[in-house]
């Protein structure tokens, strides 16, 4: 590859204080310790991932609308062994991908057979397979990486996606964009590779295709077959678009000949058969499980995204790649220079095209281009390598500023939030969030002293301090956030005799799906009028949860059926996709 024309380089910093090594330079050593093999390397990025993503994995309950619904839809797989239906309450399609909803499914009967309690209620057993996918997404992005750059260079693109917002939510939600990230940096990370070979070698003479390129083919295949199975048609956009720009550019298809790998189809053609066979010809619901899911009622659907202007997706980017979006900013001068570059070249095609597409649509989804940050964290990590950021710039390293001004947001608006809902705070999140600051501080106000490498490192290690603070003592802690466990524990303390069955749960008004997921009976979704009528034809061992706009309806209905209740004390919370107050009243036939 050409080299770059150097930046203005970091003035040296001495190493050793008086006291012996600074903190920014230990970081730094175990970041230098482990770039001297690979198996170093993917140690360090796994241990990193668990770092970043382990704090609220456990303690944060079920997230409404996409986190809850993925994980509602495996427990119903997981107890009815319906594998294929992925269908809630009232909803007329499946077109989900099947295999995230087998990963968690496997995930819950496992932990029934090693004696886990009340395992299909547990939210983090549904995580774990997102966990699994998002260290999957980094070490494929260190293996995508040295494609283009370096050991060290790869090693620090594989901590930045770590240590993203992007990845941290995704991987926290029991969400399936972990595996379509994975999915996506295996399958360019291979076809960079094809693509680099086939710039270096030309197309004069007779061509043959390597044992090594024949591996790499069959990486492609078998990523672009896991990314169907895990998260369904919008796999293949992800790499159509980055090859159309890349042939368009070079005039030339010829690379394309190197991913022949037969193999590869046949996995391909199996995975889709047999999702085409499953969908069409499966296992029909049975009398019962079709009662079920009925009786269920219009659950809350997907999250479907926002209407926005173009531009919307630049401003998002320094939200979902948070710390190292300011990075890229200093990285772009560079790159534009070198972008007629081989290696560039192909990092631009894997971002710009799907970027452009996304922006020019009305719907704006931020996960949708979640798949392109690896590109962006190699790209920023060749520019370090290379030593050609701009830090000699003044006005573009001042961006390097928002790492402790959007810090301060971060744990300002957790702390204020804590104590604006439920009037509290968490004591010992408050020198957790200091030292994050301030480590972001100092990150900012030393780069000229330390250079980029060693500020995103110390910027980084800033965010993880921090985000222990707002991910397991902050969030976790905002009871108004949280109605489900809330609805879970006033049904625990319903009494219906010994004689009587489970207590039966309608909820009126306040349809999610953690909900369905954390009580152990499946509820039902009803409005003001049919809970009313739910109560009246159950018995006494039944209870209703009127939302307060479901209230007049319900109590007119009540009083033209004649049903006499007890109504108990008010949950009050916070609904965070309707931005508006709850308030869930319990109701009990009197």
């Amino acid at each position: 590859m050409k080299s770059f024309a150097s930046g203005r380089k970091a003035r040296s910093a001495p190493l050793y204080s008086a006291r012996g090594p600074r903190l920014p330079d230990r970081i730094v050593a175990l970041f230098e310790a482990c770039c001297h093999t690979d198996r170093r390397a993917c140690l360090f990025l796994v241990g990193l991932c668990l770092v970043a993503l382990l704090p609220g994995l456990f303690s944060i309950p079920p997230v409404d609308r996409d986190g809850a619904r993925y994980a509602l839809i495996s427990r119903h797989m997981a107890e009815t062994g319906a594998l294929t239906e992925t269908r809630l309450g009232w909803e007329p399609k499946r077109t989900q991908a099947l295999g995230l909803h087998w990963m968690q499914a496997g995930m819950v009967k496992a932990a029934e057979v090693v004696g886990v309690p009340d395992a299909p209620t547990r939210v983090w057993l549904y995580r774990l397979p997102s966990l699994a996918g998002a260290i999957a997404a980094v070490l494929l992005t260190f293996w995508a990486a040295l494609a283009f750059t370096h050991r060290r260079g790869a090693l620090l693109a594989g901590s930045l996606l770590a240590s993203s917002v992007a990845l941290g939510v995704a991987g926290r939600l029991a969400v399936p964009e972990v595996f379509l990230i994975a999915a996506v940096a295996a399958m360019l990370g291979a076809m960079g590779r094809l693509y680099l070979a086939e710039r270096q070698r030309g197309a004069a003479g007779a061509w043959h295709q390597s044992a090594y390129e024949s591996r790499v083919a069959l990486v492609f295949w078998t990523a672009l077959a896991f990314g169907l199975f895990t998260k369904g048609l919008m796999t293949p956009l992800y790499v159509v678009l980055p090859l159309v720009a890349l042939v368009a550019v070079d005039r030339s298809a010829l690379f394309l000949r190197r991913a022949r790998s037969y193999a590869g189809l046949a996995l391909l053609l199996l995975v889709v058969i047999g999702w085409v066979v499953l969908r069409r010809y499966g296992p029909a619901e049975t009398q019962p499980e079709l009662l079920a899911r009925t009786l269920l009622g219009p659950v809350a659907r997907e999250y479907q995204g926002f209407t926005g202007l173009p531009g919307v997706y630049l401003l998002l980017f320094f939200a979902l790649f948070w710390p190292a979006a300011p990075l890229a900013p200093l990285a772009i001068p560079i790159l534009w220079k070198a972008r007629r570059i081989g290696t560039v070249r192909f990092l631009l095609a894997w971002v710009v095209p799907v970027w452009v597409l996304f922006e020019i649509l009305p719907t704006k989804v931020p996960a949708y281009v979640a798949p392109t940050l690896p590109a962006i964290a190699i790209l920023i990590a060749l520019a370090v390598e290379r030593g050609a950021l701009a830090i000699g710039n003044t006005r573009l390293t001042r961006v390097l500023w928002l790492w402790p001004l959007i810090g301060a947001v971060i744990a300002v608006g957790a702390l204020l939030g804590m104590a604006v809902f439920d009037r509290t705070t968490s004591v010992l999140a408050w020198p957790l969030l200091l030292m994050g600051f301030f480590a972001l501080v100092i990150a900012a106000a030393s780069v000229r002293d330390y250079g980029v490498e060693k500020a995103a490192l110390v910027a980084i290690a800033g965010m993880l301090v921090s985000g222990l603070g707002v991910m397991q003592l902050v969030l976790p802690n905002i009871e108004s956030f949280w109605m489900a466990p809330r609805v879970v524990a006033a049904t625990a303390r319903e009494s219906c005799g010994a004689d009587a069955g489970p207590i039966e749960v309608a909820i009126a008004g306040y349809n999610e799906p953690s909900f369905a997921l954390l009580l152990p009976n499946a509820p039902r979704f009803l409005d003001g009028a049919a809970a009313a009528d739910f109560l009246k034809a159950g018995g006494t061992c039944r209870v209703a949860f009127v939302e307060k706009r479901q209230e007049p309806r319900f109590a007119r209905r009540a009083e033209a059926i004649g049903l006499r209740i007890q109504r108990g004390a008010d949950l009050r919370g916070f609904d965070y996709n309707g931005l508006r107050e709850v308030r869930l009243a319990p109701y009990r036939p009197g």
